[in-house]
């Protein structure tokens, strides 16, 4: 089975080579479409994801599409090889992203063999149950949110090591009866496109 989802549990750029060779050599790469959402300067930002690329990829056209500002007609971007959801606040992704228009998107894309990377919030709401660690909300609260549903077996934790976060991990898995895969910022989890784990890369 084809690794199709790519969690990063730390923010762009992708600096681990064998994470990027395995994006880009099982399928030609020639439009992503980045999914974020609006804050101050978001656009030099988006570089950030797609310098690693666009070395290696020529003829690449980028579309970045920000869903709490815009209305998005998915229909456009059904030709997109590579689909990437950005990083950032926690809740505003779950509140943004989290709806079935955007699921029936993604699960269709995964359907025609595209790859979708999550950049910690990104990667967070691809699970059916989503994690959010105090370090990453208001209220300092440990969170179990609802997600898009990708994978179901585990739930993830991003920026485990910059954000010291095992003894939050911890309790949080006491919460749910499947365990919580702890992602460092540089780490990739990689998943076939039914959500099942095919490699860790750290």
């Amino acid at each position: 089975m084809d690794e199709q989802i790519f969690l990063m549990g730390g923010n762009p750029p992708i600096k681990n080579h064998t994470i990027v060779h395995k994006i880009v050599s099982s399928r030609k790469i020639e439009r992503i479409v980045i999914f974020t959402v609006y804050r101050e300067n978001w656009e030099p930002y988006m570089n950030k994801y797609t310098e690693v690329f666009q070395s290696q990829l020529p003829n690449l056209n980028t579309d970045y599409l920000l869903l709490d500002t815009e209305q998005i007609n998915f229909d456009s971007y059904l030709d997109a090889d590579l689909i990437i959801i950005g990083g950032g606040n926690t809740e505003k992704y779950l509140a943004t992203y989290v709806n079935q228009q955007f699921k029936n998107y993604i699960d269709r894309m995964l359907n025609k063999g595209a790859k979708v990377i999550g950049f910690s919030a990104g990667a967070l709401l691809l699970g059916e149950k989503v994690y959010v660690s105090p370090n990453d909300n208001s209220d300092h609260q440990i969170k179990i949110k609802n997600g898009l549903g990708l994978f179901s077996q585990f739930l993830i934790s991003v920026h485990y090591d910059s954000w010291n976060d095992k003894a939050n991990k911890d309790r949080a898995e006491e919460l749910v009866n499947v365990p919580i895969i702890p992602l460092n910022d540089h780490s990739c989890l990689v998943l076939d496109k039914l959500g099942n784990i095919t490699e860790k890369i750290d």
